[in-house]
C-alpha cells in the first residue's frame, strides 16, 4: 500500500498523506498530556500529516493538547505550519459552565449522554449549527488549538444516534442559507481562504445501526448535501472490512459529486484489532458479526497477515479515499498502525474474501484499484 504519495481531497485543492492521525483517544483524561504529546510527534515522524480533532473529544481537551503537540512538532522537527492539517469539526460545542445545570444533560435514544459536562474543566457539550454558531466555534477551536487556522472544518454529528427528528429538522434548519445560515458560514469561511475544505460526517455505529436498516441515514446525507458545498465526507463505520453498506448509496453519491471521504474507525472501534477485548462501534458485537469476524480471522491466518492491517488498506483501496485516521493514544499505537498500513499484503488473500463473501463484490481492494 503506497502511503507515500498525496491524494486530492475530493473537489478541493487540498492533498494529503493518506495515513493520517483520529485525535479523539488523546482527548482521553486517562491518557497524560505528555503521552499525548509524544503521541503526535510519532505520529509526524510515521509520515502523518492530516490530524483529526473536534470539540467533542474530551470535550476540548483534545484540540487543547493537539494544538500544543503540534506545536512541539513545529519546534523539535523544524518544519512549518504548512507542512500539515488539521481538521477539527463544528455542530457541538464545548461551552463554559463553571456550575452544573441539570437542565442542560440531555439523553440519546440508547440513554447514553447527548449533552455531557466535564468536570474537571466546567465545559458542557451543545448543538448548534446556525451562522453565528458555526463562526464563533471556528475562532473557539482555533483558541484550543493555539493555532491561527485549520485546514477543514467538519459537520459533526447531525444523525439519528445523537438527534431525534425533531432534533434532525432542526438541525438542517441552522445550517440552511434560507434560515439558520449554517452552510453561508462554512462556504464563506472557504470562500475568504480561513479554510480549504467543508466535511460532513456519516457515522454507522451502535446508537445509530438501525437509520441504516432502511434509507433513512442515506437519506440524511443527501439532504445535508443539498444544503452544504461539501468537498468531503468523514464515513465512521459504515465502510470496514466487516461492514459495507456505503457502498450502496453514500460512496456512489460522492463519486457522483466529486466528494472525497476521509475513513475513520478503519478497525470499527477498536474491534478488528482485538475482538476479544474491544467493543464493535461503541457497543456489544452480535453473532453475525462474531462470526464474520472469526471467518476474516482465519483467512488472514492463512496468509499470516493481521486482521487489522488488511481492515486498513481495504479503507484505503476505494478511489475517493484520501486519508484514513485510526485513533492512537501512545506512541506504540502510532508505530504499530503504521506498520500496518505498509505491510505486504498476498492478492490472493483479497481473492479469498470475495470468494468467502466476506466483502462486497463490488468493493475495490489493493490489487484492483485503479492507477492515479
Amino acid at each position: 500500500m503506497d502511503i507515500s504519495n498525496p491524494r486530492r481531497l475530493g473537489k478541493s485543492d487540498l492533498h494529503l498523506k493518506p495515513f493520517g492521525f483520529g485525535g479523539g483517544t488523546i482527548g482521553d483524561p486517562r491518557v497524560s498530556a505528555s503521552q499525548a504529546v509524544d503521541t503526535v510527534v510519532s505520529a509526524w515522524d510515521c509520515g502523518v500529516q492530516l490530524f483529526d480533532t473536534a470539540p467533542w473529544y474530551g470535550i476540548g481537551r483534545s484540540e487543547r493538547r493537539l494544538g500544543v503537540a503540534l506545536s512541539e512538532v513545529i519546534r523539535a522537527r523544524n518544519i512549518r505550519r504548512e507542512d500539515f492539517a488539521i481538521n477539527t469539526k463544528v455542530g457541538k460545542a464545548a461551552l463554559p459552565e463553571p456550575s452544573p445545570i441539570d437542565s442542560n444533560e440531555t439523553y440519546c435514544a440508547d440513554g447514553s449522554i447527548r449533552t455531557p459536562r466535564d468536570p474537571r474543566s466546567g465545559f458542557r457539550i451543545a448543538f448548534d449549527y446556525s451562522y453565528e454558531a458555526i463562526l464563533s466555534q471556528h475562532y473557539d477551536s482555533l483558541q484550543r488549538l493555539g493555532h491561527s487556522r485549520v485546514d477543514t472544518l467538519t459537520i459533526h454529528d447531525i444523525d439519528y444516534g445523537y438527534q431525534d427528528e425533531t432534533q434532525i429538522e432542526s438541525c438542517l434548519d441552522q445550517l440552511s442559507k434560507s434560515s439558520g445560515g449554517g452552510a453561508a458560514a462554512l462556504e464563506g469561511l472557504r470562500d475568504e481562504g480561513a479554510i480549504r475544505a467543508i466535511g460532513c460526517g456519516c457515522n454507522l455505529e451502535s446508537r445509530n445501526a438501525f437509520s441504516w436498516d432502511d434509507s433513512a441515514h442515506e437519506d440524511l446525507i443527501e439532504r445535508i448535501i443539498e444544503l452544504v458545498d461539501l468537498d468531503f465526507l468523514i464515513v465512521a463505520g459504515a465502510y470496514t472490512l466487516l461492514e459495507n453498506r456505503a457502498l450502496r448509496r453514500i460512496l456512489p453519491l460522492c463519486q457522483e459529486r466529486d466528494i472525497g471521504a476521509i475513513m475513520a474507525t478503519p478497525f470499527a472501534g477498536g474491534w478488528l484489532v482485538n475482538p476479544e477485548h474491544a467493543r464493535y462501534m461503541y457497543g456489544e458485537a452480535g453473532e453475525e458479526i462474531r462470526d464474520r469476524t472469526n471467518r476474516l480471522s482465519a483467512i488472514c491466518a492463512q496468509f499470516d497477515v493481521p486482521l487489522a492491517a488488511a481492515a486498513i488498506q481495504f479503507q484505503l483501496a476505494h478511489p475517493i479515499v484520501a486519508a484514513v485516521i485510526p485513533g492512537a493514544k501512545s506512541v506504540s499505537e502510532v508505530t504499530e498502525n503504521h506498520q500496518l498500513v505498509n505491510l505486504d499484503i498476498p492478492e490472493d488473500l483479497w481473492d479469498a474474501l470475495k470468494d468467502q463473501d466476506l466483502i462486497h463484490p463490488d468493493a475495490p481492494v489493493p490489487s484492483q484499484k485503479p492507477a492515479e
